[in-house]
């Protein structure tokens, strides 16, 4: 079941792999696609995983996307493989501490119980955190539309009431294109060098085609379509905050064998996602935990008008919005009331 805080209900979509078709609000983050691709690292020799019976929507999925681990700088993230005992519960609270100031809201959700006689018991655990801030707030404007439908929401935007940072505020929305109102896209500077992409009536079924067609709009687009913004241009951004957490009862069951011909089985697959973002910046936190076990014992010693008023995507990439660059994180927003 998907849970929520301020979200708790209201058809926010959890997908755990960035090529996963998305129709209304979704959201995505790169955590389960790094214990996915660590599982298959550890008992599958990073081949594909395979079940021993019928076929799986999410798992064909999560064997596609390669997303995870070797797209995120390694400032972002913290992961575990190993063993799954109290042992490896204290390794990750405490480094989650010591590296993002943060506490586990997953681990508690982990069946911690001995495995069965002559099984061995596998945690495969991710949290990135990321905290962001832009180099000069932006202006605020509350209780404006967004779209055509009944929602008033507070927007963001590169405008000062007296001003003298308007000029500073247009700064930090580069243009990526601009083909009309409605089609266009932007990438906000932030202190920490990432980039939050907003991209207006996105194109494609999945968060992988909706970035790969942002990238190629911009590669084609022209001096006209990216001169800076001038006092006679716009860019409003609504104020976003979800906090959702997502089991993922298709993964939990499903058999295979590992690299070595042994059975093995994932338990539970959970996730959390959370994200706020407003005119000073915002943050990201997201946890990921693959459960699982396996006959036999395993050897671990080897492992190591700019306004986005309608329908839009908003991906997190470290550094630059460029070719061959990935996300670390994606939202697409089909409903502002979901995030209010």
């Amino acid at each position: 079941m998907t849970s929520a805080g301020g979200n708790a209900g209201r058809g926010i979509e959890v997908v755990a792999s960035d090529v996963q078709a998305v129709r209304g609000s979704a959201v995505w983050c790169a955590t389960m696609q790094v214990c996915w691709d660590n599982m298959l690292e550890t008992l599958c020799g990073g081949g594909p995983l395979n079940p021993l019976v019928g076929t799986n929507e999410l798992v064909r999925a999560l064997n596609a996307s390669r997303l995870g681990r070797g797209a995120l700088p390694k400032d972002h993230f913290y992961a575990y493989s190993g063993p799954k005992n109290n042992r490896a519960r204290r390794e990750i609270e405490t480094e989650v501490r010591r590296l993002f100031g943060q506490s586990s809201e997953v681990l508690d959700q982990i069946d911690w119980s001995e495995p069965s006689p002559g099984m061995t018991s596998l945690l495969f655990y991710c949290m990135l955190y990321r905290k962001f801030s832009f180099p000069v707030p932006f202006g605020v404007c509350e209780d404006e539309p967004w779209g055509d439908g009944d929602a008033c929401v507070t927007y963001f935007e590169a405008d000062d009431p007296d001003r003298r940072l308007s000029r500073k505020m247009r700064q930090q929305v580069k243009p990526l294109y601009y083909k009309d109102r409605q089609h266009h896209a932007v990438s906000l500077q932030t202190k920490e060098g990432d980039s939050v992409v907003l991209v207006r009536s996105p194109r494609g079924g999945s968060f992988s085609e909706m970035w790969a067609n942002m990238l190629d709009q911009a590669k084609r687009a022209d001096s006209t379509q990216t001169r800076p913004l001038d006092d006679q241009d716009f860019f409003m951004c609504p104020n976003l905050s979800l906090k959702l957490s997502k089991e993922f009862h298709e993964l939990e069951g499903q058999e295979f064998l590992n690299a070595k011909g042994q059975e093995c089985i994932i338990d539970q697959a959970l996730q959390t996602i959370g994200l706020s973002l407003d005119n000073e910046g915002g943050e990201v936190k997201s946890e990921s935990a693959i459960a699982a076990c396996a006959t036999g014992a395993l050897d671990f010693s080897h492992e190591r008008h700019f306004d986005y008023d309608g329908r839009f995507a908003l991906f997190l990439v470290a550094g630059e919005a460029r070719a061959n660059s990935h996300p670390y994180f994606a939202l697409l927003v089909d409903d502002i009331r979901l995030f209010k």
